[in-house]
């Protein structure tokens, strides 16, 4: 990713057109493609957009829309939605969680249950959750990128309550073209792509193209032995990523039609977020009372009980003298026994993060039969992948503490060992010394995905004043998504779990031998402390009609109804297996002493049911099916089954005055289906959907050849946003984790945003955005990471104490991903010699401070931050050539992109919170080359 921007919206007219660029574009791109299919021309000095399902200019469209051309993106520098959200107004993105917002409405949690507010489309297909749509798809592949802010329920899918962002392929081209590009950058990167296109017959021609990029310096360090990780390839990770595409493209009488087939796997790291606190020596943290911490084997080197790393040490179980086993660089050698408090880019682990895309096909295809006055377009898509992610998690952050193993002291004489020996486990067993292998120790997320598009639209293409566009739209999709936590290979005890009839005789068959009994449980194939599976299939379906009428050259009314049902069905399994956190974790005491012979416990009738025999052991909740367990895998079972439907449509009143000037009035209303809250068979399962009242008025301007400025006030009721929070379960009186509805917020805003081409070679393009996104309506919430609520700008007026936590009052706070102003500069300077032209592009960006959760507090706070980046290129006789230098970030500051807050752990009155920066790349510097056959 080169960090580099460039203002939105009808900046992309001046600027082209400045550069001479128009004719260039058309040569290698062959247009811009509506829906509807076939390349259409794009006319010279402007840019096409397609908000409202037409080829049409972007100043004439009454929708706040940025447009970045291909050519556009090459001189600036901007690769990836990271790079689009620097310059798009009220734009936010974070790419170590892989999260788009706009005008503060998006996705706040990787739940694939909860799906995204701003929908991600590629050549008119929904994408879903595919992360391909980040892989290495340079402007050689992808023609125009648009973004359209605010609810877009109408015409596209029925996610879109904040936005759209779409992606459309280059085409193939009427006469013979080639390319071929290489580049070389710092941090051990390169790559190598091409592509090639032109006629096959008069009807049929095609486009080839492929890209292979390789990473294998990182922008964090891991001080243990390990290499580099972290980088800007595809979500915070570096590595490799390989893409392919083939397209075919035919024009008969009355029939356009197009297809496109392409794959994007990659194999890479992930490490995009630095870890600055203090991890502290206790035997567990609350981040993972399953599974022992590394932590705690520094206890056992020599001096370290005494120091203040050592606080946590106390208390807990004997570690032997001696038996600690490290890496040459321990986690104590550092503040807080953490090397990301001196350099929030350096970490200790044994293991590299994997994240990968594997199994990765799409395909899409549209077809157009033109008649008279009407087109009828079918667009079709499908996808299937799957998607790795694999987190180091022995604390958080990927980071542990240089501890291999060390051993703990088993039961000092019979009597201390009698829970153990009546289990039935010999004395000496008991007394033997157990060992702890704390890594590997990891989070694997896994997703397996595939889906299938259908729509039909109905699109007028006569004179009349009356137009129209309508459909029917069929998105289904099919996934499974295990996630396996605390998976701990090295401790043979997690696959072979024990059920304990103490702890959970009430809900399976009791093991024979009394109360102090153990049994073998189920295998445990993932050696996880969580193993949670939901696999569900999604179907939405939408009607929609839109009609405008144009009363005169001036005035122009539109409006639109759109009717859409959002049904997932689906199961859901979870279990949960303890490893000596039951027996150790608060010292000598009755479940103490097992030494050796201490069991992994499979806990799951405990952490799962809630009800006395017989089963099922929890009732059906909202949207879930009553829970039970599956005696042959010990899982936790139940259905899930559930439909919303909504209406939405929009209406809007344009005035044109003059053909420099469009002025809009909108109304909007937006919907997102609701869903689950996974990963734990939680009570309170069901989400409802959102909502969005939006309504907006904007104005567009063009003043000669000099000036073209845009801007929109907007104001927005929106309605059930979904969180993920921990709330009181009113039946139990219990705290639980579900995605909660915030009850109301109102996002309001100004976005301003045009160029200024004072002379003929200087294009100068500026933004602005202000946003104040507020939670206006709550019920009382637990912010985990401060349960005790004693945090700075914590507020718990009015709200209970329940369990020992105290929850908390967030009206007034800002929304996730919410950037109250944000200001962008970019600055192009033509230089014209006889063999070519030199251009030269300088960029300032300044992002305001953001919070990425509810609780508006320090650890969830990015900073405000600024950046510059550089880049010149040389455009070679007839666009032959160009050669490319680029520098971004050229001051190295050190940006955030997204933050957090963990609880690890308390020790007296202190609490130890670890944040969790979320960095953008630092400095990067490179040369690209790019060769043509035109």
């Amino acid at each position: 990713m080169k960090l580099a921007f460039l203002c939105g919206a009808s900046i992309a007219a001046v600027t082209i057109a400045s550069l001479g660029a128009t004719q260039a574009l058309a040569q290698t791109q062959g247009g811009v493609a509506a829906p509807a299919g076939g390349a259409t021309a794009q006319p010279e000095g402007q840019v096409i957009v397609t908000a409202e399902r037409r080829n049409q200019a972007v100043e004439r469209v009454p929708v706040a829309v940025s447009a970045y051309t291909a050519q556009q993106r090459k001189l600036m520098g901007i690769e990836i939605i990271q790079d689009l959200a620097s310059f798009t107004p009220s734009m936010n993105w974070t790419d170590a969680d892989d999260r788009v917002y706009i005008r503060g409405i998006g996705r706040n949690s990787d739940n694939l249950n909860n799906t995204s507010g701003v929908a991600l489309y590629y050549n008119g297909i929904y994408y879903g959750a595919n992360a391909a749509i980040e892989q290495q798809k340079s402007d050689l592949f992808v023609g125009n990128i648009e973004i359209d802010s605010g609810p877009q329920n109408l015409l596209h899918g029925s996610n879109a309550d904040g936005g759209v962002v779409e992606f459309t392929s280059k085409r193939p081209t009427d006469t013979l073209y080639a390319e071929v590009r290489t580049g070389v950058s710092n941090y051990s990167t390169y790559f190598v792509e091409g592509a090639v296109s032109g006629p096959i017959n008069d009807h049929l021609k095609f486009r080839l193209g492929g890209n292979y990029t390789d990473m294998s310096g990182g922008f964090f360090n891991n001080i243990a032995p390990g290499s580099p990780q972290g980088g800007d390839l595809v979500l915070g990770g570096g590595g490799q990523t390989q893409y392919l595409e083939g397209q075919l493209q035919g024009q008969w009488d009355h029939l356009d039609a197009w297809a496109m087939v392409s794959s994007g796997d990659f194999t890479a790291n992930t490490h995009g977020v630095g870890a600055v606190g203090n991890f502290p020596a206790t035997p567990f943290n609350n981040q993972d009372t399953l599974t022992p911490s590394g932590f705690y084997g520094l206890c056992g080197l020599p001096g370290v009980a005494a120091t203040a790393n050592g606080a946590g040490c106390a208390g807990g179980p004997a570690i032997v003298p001696g038996s600690v086993v490290t890496t040459p660089i321990t986690a104590n050698l550092f503040p807080g026994n953490n090397p990301g408090n001196i350099n929030p880019r350096n970490f200790i682990n044994e293991m590299n993060g994997i994240n990968s895309m594997q199994q990765d096909v799409q395909a899409s295809w549209n077809a157009t039969y033109h008649l008279p006055s009407l087109d009828i377009t079918y667009l079709g898509g499908f996808q299937h992948f799957h998607y790795v992610l694999a987190i180091p998690n022995q604390a958080v952050a990927g980071a542990d503490a240089g501890v291999l193993n060390f051993q703990e002291s088993g039961a000092p004489n019979a009597g201390a060992a009698f829970s153990c020996t009546a289990a039935g486990n010999s004395l000496a067993s008991c007394e033997t010394p157990l060992t702890i292998n704390p890594t590997p120790n990891y989070l694997t997320f896994d997703e397996f995905d595939q889906s299938f598009s259908n729509e039909l639209d109905f699109t007028s293409t006569g004179n009349s004043p009356f137009q129209y566009v309508g459909g029917l739209y069929w998105y289904r999709e099919i996934w499974h998504q295990p996630v396996n936590a605390d998976s701990s290979p090295s401790q043979l005890q997690m696959g072979s779990p024990l059920y304990y009839n103490i702890l959970a005789q009430n809900y399976v068959t009791p093991c024979a031998g009394g109360p102090f009994a153990t049994c073998p449980a189920p295998g445990n194939p993932t050696y996880a402390g969580s193993s949670e599976d939901t696999a569900i299939t999604y179907d939405s379906y939408a009607a929609f009609f839109q009609g405008s009428y144009k009363f005169n050259d001036q005035w122009k009314i539109t409006g639109g109804i759109r009717w859409t049902e959002d049904h997932k069905e689906g199961t859901q399994t979870w279990r949960v297996v303890d490893f000596n956190s039951i027996v150790t974790a608060n010292g000598p005491g009755f479940l103490a002493n097992w030494g050796s012979a201490t069991p992994a416990l499979d806990i799951t009738p405990l952490a799962a049911c809630t009800q006395a025999p017989p089963l099922p052991c929890e009732p059906a909740y909202p949207g879930a099916g009553p829970t039970s367990i599956n005696p042959a895998t010990g899982n936790a079972q139940r259905r899930l089954n559930a439909t919303w439907a909504a209406p939405t449509g929009a209406v809007d009143v344009d005035w044109t005055p003059d053909s420099t000037t469009l002025l809009y009035a909108k109304y909007s209303r937006g919907y997102k289906s609701g869903g689950w809250s996974t990963y734990t068979l939680a009570p309170l399962p069901e989400v409802n959907p959102e909502y969005v009242d939006a309504f907006e008025v904007g104005a567009k301007k063009t003043i000669g050849g000099k000036w073209t400025l845009n801007g929109d006030v907007f104001y927005y009721n929106y309605y059930g946003e979904q969180v993920p929070l921990s709330v009181v379960n009113t039946a139990t009186q219990q705290i639980v984790p579900i995605l909660y509805n915030v009850p109301i917020a109102h996002n309001y805003g100004v976005e301003l945003w045009g160029t200024w081409r004072p002379i003929d070679p200087l294009a100068i393009s500026v933004s602005y955005s202000y946003l104040n996104a507020k939670v206006a309506k709550s019920s009382c919430v637990l912010d985990t990471t401060d349960p005790l609520a004693n945090q700075p700008g914590a507020n718990s007026a009015g709200c209970p104490l329940v369990g020992g936590n105290q929850t908390q009052n967030i009206v007034g706070q800002y929304i996730p991903g919410a950037t109250p102003n944000k200001v962008a500069v970019n600055a192009l300077y033509t230089l014209s010699f006889d063999p070519g032209k030199l251009t030269l592009s300088g960029t300032f960006i300044w992002r305001d401070g953001t919070y990425d959760s509810v609780f508006n507090r320090a650890y969830t706070f990015q900073p405000a931050n600024t950046q510059v980046n550089l880049r010149a290129t040389w455009t070679g006789p007839n666009n032959r050539y160009n050669v490319i230098l680029f520098a971004d970030n050229v001051f190295n500051t050190d940006a955030y992109d997204g933050n957090g807050g963990v609880l690890l752990g308390t020790v007296g009155v202190k609490e130890d919170i670890l944040r969790e920066p979320a960095l953008n790349a630092p400095r990067t510097f490179g040369v690209q080359f790019q060769y043509r056959w035109q």
